[in-house]
């Protein structure tokens, strides 16, 4: 989802697309005021409508670009280190005179924007390293500028299609510390996943595969999701969870193709993408239907990584060049995402986490023959009994009593090509991992040392074909590896649905409402056992078919009580039954199958009027 480290969101939502702001259209605004994006990214900085987005929007994050022309960053005043410092320390100042960034207009002390961007789309990747390396001592003046006056400034900008993760290493060290946030530019045509579907389908390349791809072709991640390819190659492995990714851009575009194709977005009425080039000639302008897709699938990416933050369409409120109305996103695309959009989570946002009880080492194995040939992954199961030593429950908790065990241990094997690497995914940080190859050596890991795997990812070499015994949590499973194969293995806690007990009533007292008139219930879910109890997904479901997630990816620590409140609507008259529905498997195995799941009785019948 989101890891916060620097901004805190109040909620999340079902998805992490932002607006992208050029001009001041009234249109684009009530739209922000509307949806009430995350992120927020405009070229105007009209005080009064600024300060109401922040007032009205607390949780958003607000980014402002300043355009200019031409775009110097020492390349025009000397080409000098010392000049492109110069420069990076007058585009600051230039915006830090703007209206908008005066003290008298701050909200609580704070500034009204959160952040800056400096220069936009500068040079293509291919640029000689001198020009780069100007361009890093820009940043970095313009950054620290920026950084003493209370605003975060955003990085990069690049167009689509540009970086890696070793250049920018080796071009770009003074950004990489100086900067939290990384702006992307991600765009593809006729649809965002086609050039990242390509790849991925092509011939096998090694030599393009990055940490964290699928192991598949060339991994692809050339256009959208180019920021995977940045930053898993090297840069989050050194900076670990530093830099927190925005995409500061985000659409379809003709110019992807480069030559005679036109910048112009999928509602344009001619298609100039030379007819030579395969693929990128299409009926136009775009289905919307087909924009949509496009659109969901690429959320369903980003939801994925939490270190992105937001992703902005651009463009929302098309103003200043005629060509931007191709863009446009108000209308059909903003209905769309206005009925997409739920609220996934909230207050546990600002919770403080128990912390989770001591582990005593069971011994317990999971024991089976793999078929390494096959293209399905394989799954496996352990049953267990912990044995686990919780800390002292405060005063409140409830007591566990007597119940069966609390979970049992699942793991998905998929074997792939590329090097003979074991990598593995528990589902929690900061584990002890330990790996007992076959011909004795053991290795020390730690989950989440791999984020690209997983937020409980790890990796080792299995190039010695046997046995590899891999222990975690006070378990023990056993896996027999060709050692010729890169392996794959997702480990997954499901919880027990008797380890709990739940309670469900009506909020205000009552068991009749009106047609669209909230239904607001309080509900509560005790674990009964000595163990966490995990689960991926919870939330209300109704006898029509209707299910609103209220949580996703909890934990109820050990004779604790998860309590929570919410609410879903009813939009025709009728007698219909209202239960807590619970899935006690990891969220993306609850997203695509019926296992783990549970609704529990009884549920509350709801007269609508």
């Amino acid at each position: 989802m989101y890891n916060q480290k620097y901004h805190k969101l109040d909620t999340l939502y079902n998805h992490k697309y932002g607006f992208h702001i050029t001009g001041p259209r009234q249109e684009a605004f009530d739209a922000v005021f509307r949806l009430r994006p995350k992120v927020v990214k405009t070229l105007d900085f009209s005080v009064d409508v600024m300060k109401r987005i922040r007032q009205e929007i607390p949780d958003v994050f607000l980014i402002g670009r300043l355009f200019v022309y031409p775009q110097d960053f020492g390349q025009l005043s000397g080409g000098t280190a010392e000049a492109a410092r110069r420069k990076g320390i007058e585009m600051a100042e230039r915006i830090l005179r703007e209206e908008v960034n005066r003290d008298i207009h701050h909200i609580d002390g704070q500034p009204i924007f959160h952040a800056w961007e400096s220069l936009n789309e500068v040079f293509p990747e291919w640029t000689d390293e001198n020009t780069q390396k100007l361009y890093d001592e820009y940043q970095v003046a313009f950054g620290e500028k920026m950084l003493a006056a209370g605003f975060e400034p955003v990085a990069f900008n690049f167009g689509q299609g540009n970086g890696s993760g070793p250049q920018w290493l080796k071009l770009y060290p003074g950004t990489l510390e100086t900067y939290k946030y990384l702006g992307f530019h991600e765009y593809d045509w006729p649809a965002m996943d086609r050039l990242h579907q390509l790849g991925l389908n092509g011939p096998v390349e090694l030599h393009n595969r990055v940490p964290g791809g699928a192991g598949r072709g060339n991994d692809g991640m050339w256009r959208c999701l180019r920021y995977r390819r940045v930053m898993n190659n090297g840069i989050r492995q050194k900076y670990g969870d530093k830099h927190t990714i925005i995409i500061t851009e985000c659409g379809m575009t003709q110019g992807v193709w480069g030559g005679a194709a036109l910048d112009i977005g999928p509602w344009a009425k001619e298609c100039t993408v030379p007819p030579d080039i395969p693929g990128g000639v299409v009926s136009t302008p775009i289905a919307v239907d087909d924009y949509w897709q496009s659109l969901l699938w690429y959320n369903s990416e980003l939801m994925k990584d939490d270190f992105v933050l937001g992703a902005c369409l651009f463009v929302t409120g098309a103003s200043g060049k005629p060509e931007w109305e191709t863009f446009e996103h108000l209308g059909p695309i903003m209905d769309r995402l206005a009925v997409f959009q739920q609220v996934i989570s909230s207050d546990f946002l600002t919770q403080t986490p128990l912390p989770a009880p001591l582990l005593v080492e069971t011994g317990v194995s999971a024991l089976g023959a793999v078929a390494m040939s096959a293209a399905a992954p394989v799954v496996e199961t352990a049953s267990f009994v912990p044995v686990r030593t919780p800390e002292v429950a405060p005063a409140a908790a409830v007591q566990p009593v007597s119940a069966p065990p609390a979970s049992q241990w699942t793991y998905t094997l998929t074997p792939g090509q590329g090097l003979p690497l074991l990598v593995g995914e528990i589902g929690v940080k900061n584990e002890r991992v330990v790996v007992v190859k076959p011909d004795g050596v053991v290795d020390q890991l730690t989950s989440g040392s791999k984020p690209e795997h997983g937020p409980g990812g790890f990796e080792t070499y299995a190039n010695v074909p046997g046995t590899y015994k891999i222990q975690f949590m006070g378990q023990s499973f056993e896996i027999p590896l060709s050692g010729q194969q890169f392996t794959k293995i997702v480990f997954n806690q499901m919880a027990n649905p008797d380890s709990v007990q739940v309670s469900l009533n009506f909020r205000d007292g009552r068991s009749t409402y009106a047609v669209g008139e909230k239904v607001f219930v309080s509900m509560q879910v005790v674990n009964v056992t000595g163990e966490p109890v995990p689960f991926g997904i919870l939330g209300l479901l109704t006898s029509a078919g209707q299910f609103q997630t209220s949580w996703d990816n909890g934990v109820i620590q050990p004779g604790q009580t998860f309590r929570h409140e919410d609410g879903l609507a009813f939009n025709a008259p009728g007698a219909y039954k209202l239960q807590l529905s619970i899935c006690f498997n990891r969220k993306d195995a609850c997203l695509s199958s019926d296992e783990g799941w549970k609704r529990f009785e009884p549920g509350l019948d709801v007269i609508v009027q």
